[in-house]
């Protein structure tokens, strides 16, 4: 059916509604849009981008087919633009007021928290703008790295020299308050670079030690991203170079045994910050860096469906037909960090078993003897087959190629 009219209309998206960069779910290309009046956010595809962002009110929707045709090689009928204008009509995202030439929609890709605004955390990252410069942020990491290879190198001695520290009653309360300091520090670090970016920090609590970060993941580069999440780690770091000079310049034995005890619990709580697993900063960091949404979940999707893929051909059409997912084709990028962050994955978990059923096979060795791991062993076995073959929730229609219709929450 033709509607008179209707490629002539120039309808406009809100201005405050914001656009990811390019993102990978799995195999596929999306986009984020996020409406900030209420927090709702959409996953949308590349060809629904590409409407949206010219959706102006400048340009006609005749205008805007021919743009896609050009692109695509296929012109849009009346049925998909009615569609697609119910659907924004639907979830409020139309502006309801002629378009303004100043701006355009996808302007609020650019978040827009200002730094003398956010109050404590504003102010910080006022005063430490020449600190979070990506090349001294950069600098000061790889000082973070040398002294945690130093703490390596001459972690005996160090151990030595702290153990008295874990059995003082005076020296574990000042351990305990300079553990908890330091993770308010990591929190604090987090908050403050993500306002010096625009992004909005919603919730801070440096008592129980939470973060929560808004719009981050509209930012138009990765690098920011990057930079927000590490911004713990690094925090974590500088601590630990503060405590290393101080050990070097402060007199007595407290002192020596305290500090050197610290250096271990504030490297011991750096490295595990960095472990690429969820929901750590260091998978974090890695899913920024790879340009992916839920990398855990969508590596063992990946790696759940492998099998099926690799079955002749003949077959795996069977097994299209049957499972989409396990028909679909990855491409060469996406496979191979889903496969790569699959198989850290399964050797993280065979570790975490491995010391399990070792710890547990020395408890019950005095009882048991020899079958003390058998017992363990096959109870964390069980476990893990149990988790790994759990039934997989279906992968939700609204992330394939569609008009936006899911929310996503942020």
């Amino acid at each position: 059916m033709t509607y008179p009219g209707l490629l002539a209309k120039r309808p406009r998206l809100r201005e405050d509604l914001i656009f990811s960069r390019p993102l990978w779910r799995g195999p596929d290309t999306v986009y984020l849009l996020k409406d900030r009046r209420n927090g709702r956010a959409f996953e949308i595809p590349p060809k629904e981008q590409f409407l949206l962002r010219r959706l102006d009110g400048v340009r006609s929707l005749g205008e805007v087919g021919a743009e896609y045709a050009e692109e695509y090689g296929r012109r849009l009928g009346d049925a998909h633009w009615t569609r697609l204008l119910w659907l924004l009509h639907e979830r409020d995202l139309l502006a309801v007021h002629p378009a303004d030439p100043t701006t355009a929609p996808g302007d609020g890709e650019r978040t827009t928290a200002d730094p003398r605004r956010s109050g404590v955390l504003g102010w910080w990252a006022r005063r430490l703008r020449w600190l979070l410069r990506p090349a001294v942020f950069a600098l000061v990491a790889v000082l973070v790295v040398a002294l945690l290879a130093m703490v390596g190198l001459r972690l005996g001695p160090l151990w030595q020299t702290a153990r008295p520290a874990f059995t003082d009653p005076v020296s574990l309360v000042a351990l305990a308050v300079l553990a908890w300091s330091s993770a308010a520090l990591h929190e604090f670090a987090h908050g403050v670079v993500a306002v010096h970016f625009g992004a909005t920090v919603n919730r801070i609590n440096l008592v129980t030690l939470t973060c929560k970060v808004e719009d981050y993941l509209y930012l138009p580069r990765r690098s920011q991203q990057v930079l927000i999440a590490s911004a713990g780690a690094v925090a974590n770091g500088l601590v630990l170079l503060l405590t290393g000079a101080a050990l070097l310049v402060l007199p007595g034995a407290f002192a020596d045994r305290l500090l050197s005890a610290f250096l271990l619990v504030g490297v011991a709580q750096t490295l595990v910050n960095v472990i690429a697993l969820p929901p750590l900063d260091g998978y974090k960091v890695l899913s920024h860096l790879l340009d992916q949404l839920d990398l855990a979940p969508e590596s063992r999707r990946y790696l759940a469906t492998l099998p099926r893929r690799l079955l002749p051909r003949q077959q795996a059409q069977t097994v299209a037909e049957a499972d989409r997912d396990a028909g679909r084709r990855y491409p060469r990028r996406a496979a191979v960090c889903l496969g790569l962050f699959a198989a850290w994955w399964l050797l993280a978990i065979a570790a975490v078993a491995s010391l399990v059923i070792v710890y547990l096979g020395a408890l019950l060795r005095p009882s048991l003897g020899a079958l003390a791991y058998v017992l363990p062993a096959a109870i964390v076995s069980l476990t893990v087959a149990g988790w790994l073959a759990r039934p997989r929730r279906p992968r939700p229609p609204d992330r394939n190629p569609a008009p936006p219709t899911s929310e996503n929450d942020q």
